[in-house]
């Protein structure tokens, strides 16, 4: 055990020394004269009823003790001396004696006992007629029976006015067996409730040890709320008072449970003592009954120090506010208990009220708020989960509409496509098929127009040109191949070389079978103005990621001239509005060394359009 271990425990042992002796020094309950009525703290004790043997006796009174099971019967005798009849009702107020009791005013019972009974925590009113007084001496006789081993005792009592007596009778009786019969009902509901909790959850062990735990304290609080006997002497003394040791255990065992601690030490030990004692206490002699369970009590003592001894040791494993709340409870109630083994053990005459039915209340408080404070931790791990798989369902959502996204446009693309190879082979078949018809018809009867052989095989170049546009969709750099194959024939006719230095795919901002038409369209006319004007005899081209250019070695023109003179071609406005549908940047160069026309593709636009 670490320094820190044995100065903490130090420290719990001196607080609880300390709360003992404050509730000790506090002497709550204690009896004090009250105004307007006698007080008797003398009297007589009588061997016989009739007190011919009387010899005086200071109250409160404790008789001997003794190992015997059976009752002891006291005779006490009070003088009462009235000035005058009372005009109201008067009464006799006991506020602590133990256990039961005859009364008798001048001669007349006016209270009889009710065996079995342990008034041990029960005040007591009796009312007394006006015309059982009379002026001058009254006499107050009391017959006291309890078991000899408990010593029967008998405090200070009190005649007076019933209305003066009643409110301290009714204060006394909140404190004693009302708040006892409190504890008693509470601890019942709860033994019911956390015992069908534990039904429903046979995991969480604590909820059976907390259950049992009142239960316990139930039997116990029979003797403080209702001073009810049940049974033969000894085994009713060894369950109710046993019954505070059992609690002590259940207790620890929730605690230890609660904080996922292995059975302690404390706990088996506690456990055995408990065994044997109940073991002694049936095969001794019913007399020593209550004295073998004031011992087994004292002993609880060091089980009860435990629970506390457990809680600082693994005081990490709850929050500083659940240890503060636990720790503040349960020292107390240790106190308390080791108040009433005090009270038990010893003749206190200055101390007259039993507290130990306050510690079920205080205990299953701290217990409650543990489950209280378990259940909020709970929910608020389960409202993170849900926020945590509310935000994973929100992605997996956003991810499904996603992939539905894009398989709609997959779908979209491949009736695109569909769409496309039908126009393809409608044009193939249907316009293709027609010129090409034409055109070998033609040169058949050889009707020797050459014009329109011409101008059919541009159309079906351009066609061919279109049906390629839409075949390759992806690749720039192949359909200028096809391009090419499709000029060649031209161009050799012409007798012009091509110079082809391809040395990368050019990037088209926004690629798709129109730019890569509009592109082809502008390769196809500069290709097609070097056929028609330039003379010269080797077209150029060259293509790398960022541009695309197509140069002859002609004799170029003079673009400022044809401005003037407003003799721009066609051909050049459609390569420039062709460009500008691109989104890219034409250049138009000529000379005498030739022309020169350049498609750049900006690296910005490019950026932006990834």
């Amino acid at each position: 055990m670490t320094a820190q271990a044995w100065r903490g425990g130090i420290v719990l042992l001196v607080s609880v020394a300390v709360l003992t002796w404050g509730v000790y020094a506090l002497n709550f309950g204690r009896i004090v004269p009250i105004d307007g009525a006698q007080m008797f703290t003398s009297g007589q004790l009588c061997a016989q009823p009739e007190c011919r043997d009387a010899r005086p006796v200071d109250l409160p009174y404790f008789a001997p003790r003794a190992f015997d099971d059976a009752l002891e019967t006291l005779h006490f005798r009070f003088e009462a001396p009235l000035e005058a009849l009372p005009d109201g009702l008067y009464a006799v107020y006991l506020p602590k004696y133990s256990d039961n009791l005859d009364l008798f005013v001048n001669g007349a019972l006016v209270r009889a006992n009710t065996l079995p009974l342990r008034k041990w925590n029960t005040p007591l009113l009796v009312p007394v007629p006006a015309r059982l007084l009379q002026e001058g001496p009254n006499r107050i006789a009391l017959t006291l029976y309890g078991p000899k081993a408990e010593a029967p005792d008998l405090q200070a009592l009190f005649l007076g006015p019933y209305s003066v007596l009643k409110p301290h009778y009714d204060t006394r009786w909140f404190w004693g067996p009302g708040l006892a019969r409190f504890a008693f009902g509470l601890m019942l509901l709860l033994s019911g409730v956390l015992l069908l909790i534990w039904q429903s959850r046979r995991a969480e062990r604590g909820y059976l040890w907390l259950g049992l735990s009142c239960l316990a304290a139930v039997i116990f609080l029979i003797h403080y709320a209702f001073g009810q006997a049940l049974g033969s002497y000894r085994i009713w003394t060894m369950t109710w008072a046993l019954s505070a040791s059992f609690y002590v255990l259940l207790v620890l065992k929730f605690i230890s449970s609660f904080l996922g601690q292995p059975p302690s030490l404390a706990e088996r030990v506690h456990f055995f003592v408990l065994v044997a004692g109940v073991v002694v206490i049936l095969l001794a002699p019913p007399g020593y009954s209550f004295a073998l369970v004031a011992s087994v009590n004292v002993l609880t003592v060091f089980p009860a120090v435990a629970v506390l001894g457990v809680l600082w040791r693994n005081r990490s494993a709850l929050s500083p506010f659940d240890f503060t709340v636990l720790a503040l409870c349960l020292a107390p109630s240790v106190a308390l208990g080791c108040f009433e083994v005090w009270m038990m053990g010893f003749n206190t005459p200055s101390r007259s009220m039993h507290l130990f039915h306050i510690m079920p209340i205080i205990m299953s408080f701290a217990c409650l708020w543990l489950i209280v404070s378990q259940l909020i931790a709970s929910m608020g791990g389960l409202e993170r989960l849900t926020a945590a798989q509310s935000e994973i369902i929100a992605a997996k959502s956003r991810e499904l509409e996603d992939s539905f996204a894009r398989l709609a446009e997959v779908e979209k693309r491949q009736a695109i496509s569909q769409e496309r190879d039908r126009i393809m082979l409608d044009l193939h078949d249907g316009i293709g098929g027609h010129l090409v018809s034409t055109l070998a018809y033609i040169k058949a009867n050889d009707l020797g127009d050459a014009t329109l052989e011409r101008a059919l095989e541009e159309a079906l170049r351009d066609l061919a040109l279109m049906l390629d546009s839409m075949e390759n969709t992806d690749s720039l750099a192949t359909l200028l191949g096809m391009l090419r194959t499709r000029l060649e024939g031209l161009l050799e006719e012409h007798g012009l070389e091509f110079d082809w230095q391809i040395h990368g795919e050019p990037e088209v901002p926004v690629p798709g079978p129109s730019q890569n038409l509009h592109v082809a369209r502008i390769v196809q006319e500069a290709i097609t103005n070097v056929i028609k004007h330039a003379k010269a005899d080797t077209i150029t081209v060259y293509a790398d990621e960022a541009r695309i250019e197509i140069a002859d070695n002609g004799r170029g023109f003079d673009q400022v001239a044809q401005a003037a003179s407003g003799q721009i071609g066609h051909g050049l406005l459609g390569m420039k509005r062709r460009a500008q549908a691109l989104g890219v940047d034409l250049t138009l160069r000529s000379d005498a060394d030739g022309t020169r026309v350049r498609l750049d593709f900006p690296q910005e636009v490019r950026r932006a359009a990834e």
